[in-house]
């Protein structure tokens, strides 16, 4: 069996460090969402129990339902994003190689310089402007949505009569 790391050598703090970033960045979209599918299946496993002569009530069938589409955009988000990744300054100076892209002369100086397409000369790109990693999948979308749902949970666990104490696990999951 050959190891991911042993595929190129070399490269193996670069797959580490993209996969720790993105494994950190999908457990913390949705560590949150799955605990409530949690609690919600829970409640829906309750009714069932508790009153097996009734049908599930409907607000709870329906959050189940809407929890599981809310976990599953997040996925295909994060599935999007894996599927387009930012190019890496390896893929950027190979791709400016293959253009042929030659690195300017040290001695330009910009406006005093005589070639007619020189690169410095107009107007300057801010290179040092730091760029922003790219996110999975947005991050306050995904928020609204779930605190929408931590509410309607809450208000399902209140319709039924369920303990004071599941809403607070419940709130808990706003502060992940």
């Amino acid at each position: 069996m050959v190891m991911w790391t042993e595929l190129m050598p070399g490269k193996r703090p670069h797959f580490r460090l993209v996969f720790n970033l993105g494994f950190r960045e999908g457990a913390a979209q949705t560590v949150a969402v799955g605990r409530l599918k949690g609690i919600t299946s829970a409640i829906w496993c309750w009714c069932q129990m508790e009153h097996p002569e009734n049908p599930i009530p409907a607000s709870v069938t329906e959050l189940l339902q809407q929890v599981s589409q809310h976990e599953d955009r997040i996925t295909d988000g994060i599935k999007k994003a894996l599927e387009n990744p930012p190019p890496s300054v390896s893929d950027v100076s190979e791709s400016m190689e293959d253009l042929e892209v030659e690195q300017a002369d040290g001695g330009c100086s910009g406006e005093g310089c005589g070639e007619t397409d020189c690169c410095r000369r107009g107007e300057k790109m801010d290179l040092d402007v730091p760029h922003q990693p790219q996110r999975l999948c947005s991050a306050s979308t995904s928020s609204d949505g779930l605190n929408v749902l931590l509410q309607r949970c809450v208000d399902v666990v209140t319709e039924l009569g369920l303990p004071q104490e599941l809403i607070s696990h419940i709130q808990e999951l706003r502060n992940m």
